[in-house]
């Protein structure tokens, strides 16, 4: 048996890593997700950021990773913010089309932006999707801040449709009468 030179074993070492992080990059970008779930409990919303962010450098398609770094930056008070979470979910939603958080994250952030025509159609699909009175409720909710009382009736029925409880939507459709 004959020893491999120095340059072939680093050469394989690099090959071996290359591949492996390839095949794993899904779990430990979750593992990433993880460790800044960890750092947001402690307080540090910068560092959960990054974090949520460096996860979604190793796996693009990591729709957990994308819909925490949106949430947060749709929840922020800067347009810039707004922004980069409509850009962070459309880049999610390429791999993971019919997901209703981040529908609703990308909802969030337009209406930050005030873009009312979009956040109503994505909490609506959300809502759809999910099959989630409060997102139907949001789109109502957006409808009637836009004057337009029959989509918001539409939304309403919808949102009980998916929980005849929903009080919320109840209410809103007395006040629609």
């Amino acid at each position: 048996m004959t020893t491999l030179s120095r340059s072939r074993r680093v050469g394989a070492t690099g090959i071996a890593l290359f591949l492996a992080f390839m095949l794993f990059r899904g779990q430990l970008a979750a593992a990433v997700v993880t460790r800044g779930d960890d750092v947001l409990r402690s307080g540090d919303v910068d560092g959960a950021m990054r974090l949520y962010a460096r996860a979604l450098q190793l796996d693009k398609s990591s729709g957990v990773a994308a819909d925490r770094l949106a949430f947060h930056l749709a929840l922020s008070h800067r347009a810039s913010d707004a922004r980069n979470a409509v850009e962070v979910v459309g880049a999610a939603l390429e791999a993971r089309p019919a997901t209703p958080a981040l529908l609703a994250d990308r909802a969030f952030a337009e209406l930050r932006l005030n873009a009312l025509p979009a956040a109503e159609r994505d909490f609506a699909r959300a809502g759809d999707l999910g099959r989630d009175a409060r997102y139907e409720h949001f789109a109502s909710r957006i409808a009637l801040r836009r004057g337009d009382r029959a989509a918001a009736r539409a939304f309403a029925r919808r949102a009980l449709g998916w929980d005849r409880t929903f009080n919320p939507a109840r209410a809103l459709l007395g006040q629609l009468r």
